[in-house]
This record gives C-alpha cells, structure tokens and sequence, in this order.
C-alpha cells in the first residue's frame, strides 16, 4: 500500500511542472517568423497584430524577417524550432499552398510539419504595370504581349510564390507570354517596376497603393469577386473578360508540430479577440486588408486551392477544378 502511495506521488511530481509551465504560458517573449522582407504587406500586418496579442499574452511578440528561397528559409526555421509555444510562423498561401506544388524536394513538410494557430489576413492581388507601359487596361495589355516577339517578352517581377502564382495563372488564361524575374521580396521587386527594369507586377494593394496614388505605376485590374474599397474605379479580372482569373492571399500563424493544444487554444483565443476589434479592422482595411479567422479544416483547404492553382506555374494549363474555401 504504501509503496503504491509513493508511486503515484511519484507520478503527480513528474506531472506537475509541464501542467504549471503550461497554465503560466508564456512566461518570456514570443518569436514570431515570417517569410517576407519588412515593408511588406505581411509584415505590416503582422507587427500590427502582434502589437496587440502581446498584451493581451503579457508577453511581446517579436518579429523577426527571414525572406527568400519562396518561403523555404522561414518555414524551416519554425519547423526545427522547439514546440513549446515560443516560435510560431506566420505563413501564407506561398510557403502553405503553392510550394508543395513548385517544388519536388520541399525540405518541409505544411501539414505534418506544423499546426495552425489562427488565421490572419486576406489580401487580394492586382495587376500593375511600368506608368510608361502602352496599355491602358487588360485588353491593351494582353494585346501588346501577344504583339512582342518572343524575344523581347514583357518581364513580370515576382517578391513571393502568390505573385509567381497569379502572373502564370494569367499567362495561362490570357494565352500571352511573360518572363519571370524572382525578387528576395516584393519591395525590391516595385523598385525595379519603378525603375524600369521590369514592366508587370501581380502584387497586393498595401505594397503597391502609395506608388498607385501618386501615379508611379498604373494599375490595371483587382484579381477578386469584387472591386477594392480602396480602389472603386479599378475593375475585376471578371469585368475584364477574364473571369478564372482570381487570386486572393492569405496569411495565418502555425506553431510547430506537437505543440500543446493548450497553448495552441490559447494563442488562437488571443490572435481572435484582437481581429474582431473594429480599430484592428479599420487598421487591416486602411492596409488593403481583411482579417481572417481560420480554423484548421478551413485552413488545409486553403492548401489545397493554393496547391491546385499552383500547378499553372509548372504545366501552363488553367486548373479546371479548385477546391474553393466555403468559409471564405
């Protein structure tokens, strides 16, 4: 009887400090990972956020940017990162969706190798070209690339997977075609559309509205269902005759594999206070943004459509099924 008793205090003792370190999480600073250059639109949203969820945690969450390789460098970070809730990746449909589907050898793996926290943000694309392009709208502009030689191709800059995704996606629907040119980030990617150096961009209206309003660029078309609040006299892919046309990124936070659901729950609780205030969304809508609450189901569907779509930039075919989020 009494070596039973010692035994299960035995137990309790071992079992009581991961119970206490949970039920005081967190107890130091968050590292908050992200795959993209500061100054982007991830980045400019997720310091927003994260500002936020750190006092409602007590605890700051820190930002650090790990751009390049698509995403890749990140991801692999947060994967090799212990899971005790103090690293999480704030991942989008790139290093989630598409990378899967570009790359043969993918050192991670989206599913297996992480557990979503919460989602984040939705941001559409749109199409901008060089202000001294000759194509006013769509139908010039897929005119003018179908009268250029192969030779001399208009050159599209890529920062991400999602603005690789959504120029080949166009090339394929558009039946016109365009050289890719892969920047570290989308901020060097704009410099160069401003420059001169490359004459398309599909990218999200947080990076390229400033160059927009003071008419550096000239936008051409919002790949949505709907027009941009921001942007009322631009219209859709759709209105322009190219409705399979439709890119909408998204971004959201995971957490290693194995972390506690405890923490997990409680991470997801915070990140969903803060996107349910209205100044959170009045600050995401003033960047071109939406916020997203995205449950797990909602969110390995997202993998899927951004997987699908991804598939244009290796066979140049126009996916003819996508699985579309119903909770979008």
């Amino acid at each position: 009887m009494v070596g039973s008793l010692r035994r299960l205090l035995a137990a309790i003792a071992i079992l009581i400090p991961p119970l206490l370190a949970q039920a005081q999480y967190p107890e130091r600073p968050i590292k908050l990972i992200l795959p993209f250059p500061a100054g982007s639109a991830t980045d400019g949203a997720a310091r927003y956020i994260a500002q936020d969820v750190g006092k409602a945690l007590g605890q700051p969450l820190v930002v650090e940017n790990h751009a390049g390789a698509d995403g890749i460098i990140a991801a692999q970070l947060a994967k090799r990162a212990a899971p005790d809730g103090y690293t999480l990746f704030v991942s989008t449909n790139s290093a989630h969706g598409s990378n899967p589907a570009l790359y043969s050898n993918l050192p991670y793996d989206p599913v297996a190798d992480f557990v979503p926290v919460a989602g984040l943000i939705r941001i559409p694309i749109t199409l901008v070209v060089r202000k001294d392009l000759p194509a006013d709208d769509v139908a010039g502009f897929v005119k003018l690339a179908r009268q250029r030689p192969s030779s001399k191709s208009l050159s599209y800059g890529s920062g991400n997977t999602s603005n690789r995704v959504a120029a080949e996606l166009f090339k394929a629907t558009a039946k016109i075609d365009m050289v890719n040119v892969q920047y570290r980030g989308t901020p060097q990617a704009l410099n160069d559309l401003l420059g001169g150096q490359i004459d398309v961009m599909f990218v999200d209206p947080y990076s390229a509205m400033g160059f927009i309003n003071a008419r550096q660029v000239k936008v051409l078309a919002v790949l949505d269902t709907v027009r941009h609040p921001l942007l009322p006299d631009v219209p859709t892919m759709s209105e322009a005759g190219y409705k399979d046309t439709q890119v909408v990124t998204w971004a959201a936070a995971f957490a290693p594999a194995k972390t506690s659901q405890d923490i997990v729950d409680r991470l997801n609780l915070a990140f969903n206070k803060s996107l349910a205030k209205a100044q959170t969304r009045t600050a995401l809508s003033r960047m071109a943004m939406t916020p997203m609450m995205m449950s797990e189901r909602t969110s390995r569907i997202r993998c899927l459509r951004a997987k699908s779509l991804a598939k244009t930039c290796r066979t140049g075919q126009h996916p003819k099924k996508v699985m579309r989020d119903k909770d979008e």
